[in-house]
């Protein structure tokens, strides 16, 4: 733990009026530094004087009060989740304020109190909700005894080991269950405290280990350094080369490079009790893994400085990444807080057919079908993609990341395995007695479709944009059985990329 004096970091504002509490110190600071306008932001006291020359810790670092008076912390996106940027102001008896900028809150954030702030109001702050929304979707073609699955969410402490964490983990845990039919020996859950029935959130309670209300304790280990390990040895051991991997991940994301340094690692998963899973270490575990197909999906912060560890792969083994954020960036609640992260909220509904009710989102049926190729499965691309065009609240903070090796392997897969009838590098194939390819891609004026048909059919081959909206009708009629050649001329739309349902 370094510590850091405010000699280096500090912005002085000068002395303005004589302050009496903590509430009196963010008047202070939002009047003066804020100028009245707290958009976007939360503005919290400390509930106690601090004197000049005490430590106070935060994640990573001591910081020395530099008078006597009180602490304000300004959390400047506080929508995001940790680490991003917030203001530790050191407000004096006499209303001198000296500023720290830093990543992350002080440890003592739980008994903060909040004196301003522009979050939303949420309509619920239960986690069970969810356990009355879920109706299973059923696929019809699964390999449960092929698919597996690790889950991945520390939380850092208990005050900042919100709600929005253990509701990203129980929708993809009920989506897996209940709709692919992974099976609960197969889910190995690595969640904050684990079993401990200490208090473990922000909201004051308990993180119920039972996800899916069946009785059954559904925490497998605690999300320490000592509870992912045993995590990933029992994925070692029980996922095997005909075996599908699913490693999900969410909670609290940091940067090793921040303020100028350049020592390793670069991005970290926060665990539980401050501990940290950092990229190196993630490498070296996942190239451990014996496995037909990994597919990592990342909510936290700095979630993509994981995608360069992940692809390209070793060894030839398919890989798929998608996270909410890149490796500079913060991930969001946004319009989902407090209940869910908005990204994976979209992502994860994409896989299971529809959202549940969270924060202004009222839940159900999801803005238009992912499956685009309308092949009857929902494969990890066309999840991206659609999570990537239906997460909107910070589109210019958050910059979802995408990948996979092979080139295009990601439409191959979906959540119940290997999808019947892959894709090829060069088109697609769709299920049944018939395919179809595209000649040239990316194309220029006009694209040509191949179609073969073993029977006699009526086709139709539509283009739509990436919002979902149709941009033209290709083709719509019958066609012989034998070889066609249908062209599109796309010199009426812009320029971008399309997705073409035959």
């Amino acid at each position: 733990m370094k510590i850091l004096f405010l000699a280096v970091l500090v912005a002085a504002v000068p002395a303005l009026a004589s302050v009496g509490s903590p509430g009196e110190a963010a008047d202070l600071v939002v009047a003066e530094l804020l100028a009245d306008s707290y958009e976007g932001k939360s503005i919290l006291s400390f509930p106690a004087e601090v004197y000049a020359g005490e430590v106070v810790q935060s994640w990573h670092d001591d910081i020395v009060v530099p008078h006597d008076g009180y602490l304000v912390l300004v959390d400047d996106i506080a929508l995001a989740n940790w680490e991003h940027p917030c203001r530790w102001v050191f407000v004096s008896f006499d209303g001198q304020m000296e500023v720290v900028r830093l990543q992350t809150p002080p440890l003592a954030l739980p008994r903060m109190e909040v004196e301003y702030s522009d979050l939303p109001v949420p309509q619920s702050s239960t986690v069970t909700d969810i356990l009355e929304w879920f109706e299973p979707n059923p696929r019809a073609s699964n390999d449960p005894e092929h698919t597996f699955a690790w889950i991945i969410s520390g939380g850092a402490n208990a005050g900042n080991n919100h709600i929005r964490y253990y509701g990203d983990v129980q929708f993809i845990f009920m989506t897996l269950q209940g709709d692919y039919g992974y099976t609960d020996e197969n889910i190995v859950v690595c969640f904050a405290d684990g079993t401990d029935p200490a208090i473990d959130n922000s909201s004051g309670g308990n993180s119920n280990p039972d996800l899916d209300d069946d009785g059954d304790t559904d925490f497998d280990y605690d999300a320490t350094t000592a509870g992912i390990t045993s995590g990933y040895n029992d994925i070692v051991a029980m996922v095997g080369p005909d075996d599908y991997l699913l490693i999900y991940t969410t909670d609290h994301g940091g940067s090793g490079k921040l303020f100028g340094s350049d020592i390793p690692p670069e991005v970290y998963l926060n665990l539980w009790n401050m501990q940290q899973w950092n990229d190196d270490t993630f490498d070296s575990w996942i190239d451990g893994i014996d496995a037909a197909a990994i597919h990592v999906v990342m909510e936290q912060c700095f979630s993509g400085g994981f995608l360069e560890e992940t692809i390209p792969t070793t060894g030839g083994q398919p890989r798929t990444f998608a996270s909410a954020a890149s490796a500079t960036q913060s991930s969001w609640a946004g319009a989902t807080y407090p209940d869910y992260d908005e990204w994976v909220y979209w992502w994860t509904g994409a896989m299971h057919g529809s959202v549940p009710p969270g924060g202004s989102y009222p839940g159900g049926d999801l803005p238009w079908d992912p499956d685009i190729n309308s092949d009857g499965y929902v494969d990890y691309k066309e999840a991206w993609d659609a999570a990537y065009e239906w997460d909107s609240y910070a589109p210019d903070q958050e910059t979802p990341q995408w990948d996979d090796d092979p080139d295009s392997c990601g439409s191959d897969y979906y959540l119940g395995g290997l999808i019947p009838t892959s894709t090829a590098d060069d088109g697609f194939v769709v299920p049944g007695p018939f395919d179809v390819g595209i000649g040239v891609n990316p194309f220029s004026g006009t694209a040509v479709f191949n179609i073969n048909l073993a029977v006699g059919s009526t086709v139709e081959i539509a283009v739509f944009d990436l919002t979902g909206r149709v941009a033209d009708m290709v083709q719509t009629g019958h066609l012989q059985e034998g070889t066609h050649t249908v062209q599109w001329d796309a010199e009426q739309v812009p320029s971008g990329l399309y997705i073409c349902r035959f």
